[in-house]
């Protein structure tokens, strides 16, 4: 069921409906709700959850808000329980109505421990009851999870996040409504943001609700508001995505930043991502080609994989989303897979976009999960992968792809599976060049080649400690900028690899590396052992 068809349902002898809504919704949702009713079905509406002491009726103010109605007949005994006092009020109701029931889910959720069979009992026969009445229930509330026994009966809808259209015609509308009341108020109010503007103020706030939209803006046109009036510019497009990372970030959604080192080696890799680059254009879609969904990127701990999901990001020149799966976990059945069901909308909703699950075999090895939670989750996650055709690349990494779950590595879910390897010599080339140059410090080819030429072990994140302590002891011995080899070999004797440490783990991993395709390409001839030779006997 669409939202956009709920008055169809309620009108077809279908008694009760569920809205699945973001809580900063609820209230347009209950305002449109009320109009529709009205116009539509000429029944009045009526509120109830557990915060409110009694029945009010929902009404549409002269000026087109929404205000509340105490019901005077509706008169709860003291020590009758709320709940099941209001199915019984609307059992008995004598009129036509819908009647908004507001949080009501956790107690006919599905193995939650609010649930109750009494409650659960009454709402399937209100069901059954209402029906040839004409009053209507809407269950109304964010990540509902109806019981297995209800699921058949009660149609269900999602509340979509607005598309760049809806929040660009609301942006609009909602800013000439601020000008006619600063107007009001003898204020100016003054709008330069150009149409090009407008559109990417629109993208930098999708991912929000209509509502959280409004608050942004009124919010900033506070803060930005002078003797002289306030002014409207393209200042607030930084402001807007800002105000969106806040909000995200509470959600378990980090808007990740540009990478701001680029990764070395991993060839094989960056040719494949150049190639989809193009796939996610607007003449792409026009075309009907498939969208990319995805690559797992799988190797030994400090290769490189998060940095390259932050370089992904600039190579397909998309935004960048973390999904912190962790942080979505809820203490109550059904919350956790609803989080994770909302940042995937979320996501859908920015897209095109990349997502990027760091470590995702922790989140869904199911290692101790005796509630099926992370089964559940990866479940969501995997519907996701096969159905969204908006353009969200899932770039999800892995330390250790033996405890992923069979059905996310098989072929076909993700585009590729990618075995990122400790560097190769060249790549430790680059690698050591690129951490070297963070410093300032610039070194001769052939001084990098030797170097890379002793460190077969390292990764890269070992070779960034490498770069880092020897421009520590260069700056110590008051050369600053002047690293040489013999500072390098010095600090190399100091770090003993993850490879030599854990051996075992690591060449589980490049067991694995079977099954999948490599990001770099192999080292065909190896350089003479001369040139190397006589720089280290000329490093002091």
């Amino acid at each position: 069921m669409n939202l956009s068809n709920l008055l169809s349902t309620l009108d077809s002898q279908i008694p009760i409906a569920a809205v699945d809504v973001l809580s900063p919704d609820e209230a347009t949702i209950i305002q449109w709700l009320t109009a529709e009713a009205n116009n539509k079905l000429s029944s009045p509406v009526f509120f109830w959850n557990l915060g409110v002491s009694t029945l009010e009726q929902c009404l549409i103010a002269a000026d087109g808000g929404l205000m509340f109605k105490p019901v005077p007949e509706y008169k709860k005994p003291q020590h009758a329980d709320p709940l099941l006092y209001v199915f019984d009020y609307i059992a008995n109701f004598s009129g036509n109505g819908v009647f908004i029931l507001g949080d009501i889910h956790p107690f006919i959720a599905n193995n939650s421990p609010q649930l109750s069979w009494e409650i659960l009992s009454k709402v399937k026969n209100l069901y059954h009851r209402l029906k040839p009445t004409d009053k209507r229930i809407v269950l109304l509330g964010q990540n509902i999870q109806l019981h297995e026994s209800l699921v058949r009966l009660i149609p269900y809808c999602e509340v979509p996040l607005p598309s760049i259209d809806q929040i660009l015609e609301h942006i609009t509308s909602y800013l000439h409504d601020l000008q006619q009341s600063a107007i009001e108020q003898e204020l100016t109010f003054t709008v330069t943001l150009e149409n090009a503007e407008f559109e990417t103020l629109s993208r930098a706030a999708l991912g929000l609700t209509l509502e959280e939209i409004s608050d942004f803006l009124r919010l900033t046109v506070k803060e930005n508001l002078t003797n002289d009036g306030v002014v409207v510019d393209a200042d607030f497009i930084p402001k807007a995505v800002e105000y969106k990372t806040r909000l995200l970030s509470q959600m378990g959604i980090e808007l990740g930043k540009p990478a701001t080192i680029p990764f070395g080696g991993l060839d094989l890799l960056r040719e494949w991502l150049t190639r989809r680059r193009r796939l996610f254009t607007q003449e792409a879609r026009s075309l009907s080609l498939p969208q990319p969904k995805g690559v797992l990127l799988a190797g030994p701990p400090g290769t490189g994989k998060s940095n390259c999901a932050k370089n992904i990001a600039t190579i397909l020149n998309l935004p960048l989303l973390q999904l912190d799966i962790a942080s979505l976990l809820g203490s109550l059945v059904g919350e956790s897979e609803g989080n994770v069901r909302r940042a995937l909308k979320t996501a859908e909703a920015i897209a095109p976009c990349v997502l990027w699950i760091d470590e995702i075999e922790k989140a869904l090895s199911g290692s101790g999960d005796t509630s099926g939670v992370s089964q559940r989750i990866l479940g969501n996650i995997l519907t996701f992968m096969s159905e969204s055709t908006s353009g969200v690349f899932v770039v999800a990494t892995c330390n250790d792809p033996s405890a992923l779950p069979s059905e996310l590595k098989r072929k076909g879910r993700f585009d590729e599976n990618f075995f990122v390897d400790l560097p190769t010599e060249p790549e430790r080339v680059q690698i050591l060049g690129i951490h070297l140059q963070r410093f300032g410090i610039h070194l001769e080819s052939e001084y990098l080649e030797a170097i890379a030429a002793n460190t077969a072990k390292f990764s890269g994140a070992e070779l960034e400690t490498l770069a880092s302590e020897a421009a520590l002891l260069a700056f110590d011995k008051d050369r600053p900028q002047q690293v040489t080899l013999a500072d390098l070999e010095t600090c190399r004797q100091t770090i003993t690899p993850l490879a030599i440490q854990d051996a075992a783990a690591v060449e589980r991993m490049q067991a694995w590396a079977s099954t999948a395709r490599r990001a770099s390409s192999p080292v065909v001839a190896a350089k003479t052992q001369s040139l190397r030779a006589a720089k280290f006997r000329n490093m002091n």
